[in-house]
């Protein structure tokens, strides 16, 4: 219990990586928690064998990511508390996000067909929650990098950036295509 407090600390930014275990065990269970809320999270999907690989091959991505920047910076020692509250951050958030999907979902329909979207109340809260992950990632690799904040923020959004068009690279050479 003390472990899901510290986390929700840290989603409030109350709480620091630092104060989670360094476990491998750990980071296993919240990338595994982070994979299935990814892959329950968007509603109206077909999930099969190429999006189960490509949620799975972003978020080992991502951490690889995470591992090389603290390499980068002489911090590799602090991978596993940074990769624990990052994978665990994202499932909290993605389960906060969970009922404003159908919404989102809906407003991306309208905008992909080129009607004028109507944007509901859910998806400004999405927005908000998205604003507010960012942050709480920018305040988490501020910790481990040792930078400023604004270059944390920087760095965890291009970062995102990168996993996600990485992700889309990679998936065919598997011979796979995965739905946007």
């Amino acid at each position: 219990m003390q472990i899901l407090k510290t986390i929700l600390d840290i989603c409030l930014l109350r709480g620091r990586a630092q104060d989670l275990p360094a476990s491998m065990k750990l980071v296993y269970l919240t990338a595994a928690a982070s994979v299935t809320l990814n892959m329950i999270g968007v509603p109206g999907r077909d999930f099969g064998l190429a999006q189960l690989l490509f949620i799975v091959t972003q978020t080992a991505l991502f951490g690889a990511v995470v591992w090389l920047l603290l390499r980068l910076r002489g911090f590799p020692t602090r991978w596993m508390q940074t990769a624990t509250a990052l994978f665990s951050v994202e499932a909290v958030f993605n389960v906060l996000l969970l009922p404003l999907w159908p919404a989102l979902m809906e407003t991306l329909d309208m905008i992909r067909q080129g009607s004028e979207p109507k944007p509901s109340w859910e998806t400004y809260v999405f927005i908000a929650l998205g604003g507010w992950f960012l942050l709480v990632v920018a305040r988490i690799l501020r910790e481990a990098t040792e930078w400023p904040l604004p270059l944390a923020f920087l760095a965890g959004f291009t970062m995102m950036l990168v996993v996600n068009y990485l992700g889309y690279l990679i998936i065919p050479l598997f011979g796979l295509k995965v739905q946007v």
